[in-house]
């Protein structure tokens, strides 16, 4: 049966983003300048390795998420450590829409209309194997909300954001997830994983 792991970047304090415009909690963003370590690296060909496809909220699909990847994965031609940037391009893309929007203009990219629950499944079932997600917040708060998460994979940044967006919420009080596995990334970033 094909699974669903929700991959977050968080702070320490739990935020996905940061309201305060002086707040440097994130290691890991979208500059040319990352502190992010090869074993990070590692890590996320891992994570990709074993997808068969990607769930993505429309604002990342919009908002350049697709366009940086490809850009990096040109700026690093066989290089094994980039192998996840190459993936990301490579691997079908789902964006689930409840608007009834047209596709978009990626390529291996399908919007999929209608109830996540079921967007989901449709996803699953085209990717003929496992999913992973990379958010956004909105999404990623929603799939766990609906209980459709088999793995949550966590990686935390060594700082606080104070306030912002979080993807948990009172709903999970009733949750509980099995820690499956933790790694101290030498970039400062620590990454847990989290299964049912």
């Amino acid at each position: 049966m094909s699974r669903l792991t929700v991959a977050m970047q968080i702070s320490i304090d739990g935020y996905v983003d940061s309201r305060l415009p002086d707040a440097d909690w994130q290691v890991w963003n979208w500059g040319p300048d990352w502190p992010w370590s090869a074993d990070l690296r590692a890590a996320f060909n891992g994570l990709l390795a074993g997808a068969s496809g990607l769930l993505l909220s429309r604002p990342m699909a919009d908002e350049g998420y697709l366009g940086h990847w490809g850009r990096m994965a040109e700026q690093h031609p066989g290089d094994p450590d980039w192998e996840f940037s190459r993936a990301i391009g490579a691997l079908p893309k789902f964006v689930p829409s409840r608007s009834g929007r047209p596709e978009l203009d990626w390529p291996r990219t399908t919007v999929l209309n209608g109830e996540l629950t079921g967007a989901v499944e449709q996803a699953k079932k085209l990717a003929d194997g496992d999913l992973v997600c990379f958010g956004g917040a909105g999404l990623a708060s929603s799939l766990l909300r609906e209980d459709l998460a088999d793995e949550l994979r966590l990686f935390t940044n060594p700082g606080f954001a104070g306030e912002g967006n979080s993807v948990f919420g009172p709903w999970l009080a009733t949750r509980n997830y099995r820690a499956a596995h933790s790694t101290a990334h030498t970039c400062g970033i620590v990454e847990t994983r989290w299964v049912r």
